[in-house]
């Protein structure tokens, strides 16, 4: 089936496509922090740590590592690719290539210039209210959690997690009545990520 991913995650929570094609998702990212990790020594009779491990103090005041963020869009809701740019430790711009969705979960591919990263998405909630009866207007979104589990070419061994969020504006027919119906006449959906990175 064609589609976004966004697309095909709303089929599969209604259970059938409630606006035909044109039943669309968005995600909107939350953002994650990164917390330090501070050496603690036991109370009691002093030990002293080995010359190579930094000290409390040093790892406290050790700046966290930047986020990864990823920025994908589309302005077709049937197709499978969405532009893509990728910034923080690793910055460059690519295309995303939706997977199948199925339990909430989707493994979708980030493919660069050098390789290609795999994206396994995990819906946890969802809005998916009606579009306006005066404009046909929609505004739409879900999010979740990610996770990086390897992937291609120079990025075997990536890694990684975070949250993302997906916001889809659009505007479906209005027939000759008065009601909205199923034909998208206009579609944007902007998916954002933040999180880690290791590749």
């Amino acid at each position: 089936m064609r589609g976004t991913l966004a697309s095909r995650a709303v089929r599969a929570v209604r259970g059938t496509a409630v606006r035909g094609t044109a039943v669309r998702v968005a995600m909107a990212v939350l953002a994650v922090a990164s917390a330090g990790l501070l050496a603690a020594w036991p109370a009691g009779t002093a030990v002293a740590a080995p010359a190579s491990a930094p000290s409390g103090a040093a790892m406290a005041t050790r700046p966290a590592p930047a986020p990864e963020r990823f920025h994908l869009t589309t302005d077709n809701s049937n197709s499978d690719r969405q532009q893509v740019q990728a910034t923080g430790p690793f910055t460059q711009d690519g295309y995303a290539v939706a997977g199948i969705f199925s339990s909430s979960h989707s493994v979708s591919r980030l493919v660069f210039r050098r390789g290609t990263v795999r994206l396994v998405t995990s819906m946890t909630s969802f809005l998916l209210p009606p579009p306006n009866t005066r404009t046909c207007k929609f505004t739409e979104q879900f999010s979740g959690s990610y996770v990086i589990r390897g992937g291609f070419g120079r990025y075997p061994h990536a890694s990684g997690t975070g949250r993302y969020v997906s916001r889809i504006f659009g505007q479906v027919w209005k027939r000759h009545d008065g009601i909205c119906g199923y034909a998208v006449v206009s579609f944007w959906q902007s998916t954002r990520t933040v999180g880690s990175l290791h590749l």
